[in-house]
């Protein structure tokens, strides 16, 4: 097979010391089977402050690297089938590959904690079982997403405080353990979920739901404009048009651009949120997840605590440098939350892990996902209604759209599945609280999609 290397693109914020920064270079294809009908897939990738740490459980960082072709003289990009096996990793890396090889997570292998830089990786590429003959030529991108591993563990839901809907342990006030991955039996008598107003108190929550007890990755920030805008660029212009809100996007469609490449993308309802986990090969995450990604396994809740494990805030009023790589807090200087907030846009995704930061001083969650309490709320699925108690942890994007530019996982189709989690630049303080569920229900109340200007995505997948 001939082979092209692309001209690179990647899906991350770039241009901060204390983000991650995270770069994919030195891509190519080669060592082609014309038996099997496989090829390998050459990359580096590196970000900046990685972790992994067996203190207390297994938690670490990672990146979710996924790859699009093309065959020369089309502009179709198709997603890419990973091999189970049949890689090369970098050394104090390691792979792992769903079963639906739709990408692979590679993270670090042992304990530590800094840059990492994973060079030589060798991901094995099932050409064939994508439909490209072995003498056609490609064109290949390679995207990296940074994401964090929640490990399977038992956590609480509610924090036994004043929190608007939020979950309690029947009619207590008390926080509810979920400890497996059975089914929730929702009610008001002790020992059952009570959802308090958002959702019925009667029935269940499926076993395959994503409760997040099981492991699961999540992405370490939100979806940033220039990630937004890669994945406008890499869909054709019928399904592009339908998914371009507008938000600081400019150009001409297939090279859109942004004048604020790190800032968080907005303005961008649940279709959005469904689209963009179809096409990365991800999915929405649920409400539970939320809540299980900033408390932490086995951890008390703390009353009307925000995500950052206390109760208290510092919200932003200014910046420097705004809308730039550079862009740093200016007042207060112990700001730790763009929420209710003077500056009125989004700021760069990760503007709080500062190198002196703390978990309070970063907005960090128990597990270091950034800006879950801030910035621009994120779309989930809720338990509000039964379309969202169907989704299933085992539905991930298959890399495509429909020919509308939505979603085809019919999972995802339906407004009454989703709500918010998290605060906004614009929105009160009290959604920047861990158990807050008075939005949960936001897209219930709306015949269609709501495109507010503070929802942006965060997605999540099901780790294996």
């Amino acid at each position: 097979m001939r082979k092209a290397i692309f001209t690179l693109l990647f899906l991350s914020f770039t241009g901060w010391l204390f983000a991650n920064n995270i770069t994919v270079a030195n891509t190519s294809l080669s060592g082609q089977n014309t038996t099997t009908h496989f090829t390998l897939i050459n990359f580096d990738v590196a970000w900046e402050n990685s972790w992994r740490t067996s203190t207390n459980e297994s938690n670490y960082d990672g990146a979710w690297i996924f790859v699009k072709y093309r065959k020369n003289g089309t502009t179709d990009w198709r997603h890419c089938t990973i091999n189970a096996t049949g890689h090369t990793n970098a050394g104090g890396s390691a792979f792992s590959v769903p079963t639906d090889g739709k990408g692979a997570f590679i993270y670090r292998s042992a304990d530590g904690i800094g840059n990492v830089n994973f060079i030589g990786n060798k991901l094995q590429w099932n050409y064939g079982a994508d439909g490209v003959l072995d003498n056609e030529t490609v064109e290949i991108r390679v995207f990296a997403l940074e994401m964090v591993y929640i490990p399977q563990g038992s956590f609480q839901l509610g924090s036994g405080g004043s929190e608007a809907n939020a979950f309690t342990d029947g009619s207590s006030t008390s926080p509810y353990m979920v400890s497996s991955n059975s089914a929730i039996n929702l009610g008001t008598t002790a020992g059952t979920l009570n959802p308090n107003g958002q959702g019925s108190a009667a029935g269940t929550i499926p076993a395959a739901f994503p409760k997040g007890f099981a492991a699961f990755w999540i992405m370490k920030y939100e979806c940033s404009q220039q990630q937004y805008v890669d994945f406008l660029n890499h869909l054709d212009l019928s399904r592009a048009t339908v998914n371009n809100v507008g938000a600081s996007v400019t150009g001409t469609h297939p090279n859109l651009t942004t004048a604020f490449p790190e800032r968080a993308a907005y303005q961008l309802g649940f279709r959005r949120t469904a689209a963009l986990a179809d096409w990365s090969g991800l999915r929405p995450m649920t409400e539970l997840e939320f809540e299980k990604a900033c408390r932490g396994y086995n951890t008390p809740a703390v009353p009307n605590e925000f995500v950052w494990g206390n109760t208290t805030l510092n919200p932003l009023t200014s910046v420097t440098d705004q809308g730039t790589s550079t862009e740093a807090v200016a007042s207060p200087t112990n700001a730790n939350a763009n929420v209710a907030s003077s500056i009125n846009v989004p700021t760069r995704t990760g503007l709080f892990a500062r190198a002196s930061s703390d978990r309070t001083l970063s907005g960090g969650t128990y597990y270091g996902v950034m800006n879950m309490g801030d910035n621009v709320q994120e779309a989930v699925i809720s338990i509000v209604n039964p379309s969202g108690r169907a989704d299933d942890a085992s539905v991930h994007g298959d890399g495509y759209l429909a020919a509308s530019g939505e979603t085809d996982q019919a999972l995802w189709t339906s407004y009454l599945s989703f709500g918010t989690k998290g605060g906004g630049w614009n929105t009160g303080t009290s959604d920047a609280r861990t158990s807050y569920r008075a939005a949960v229900g936001t897209f219930s109340s709306y015949p269609s999609d709501l495109n507010a200007t503070s929802f942006g995505i965060r997605l999540a997948r099901t780790a294996q």
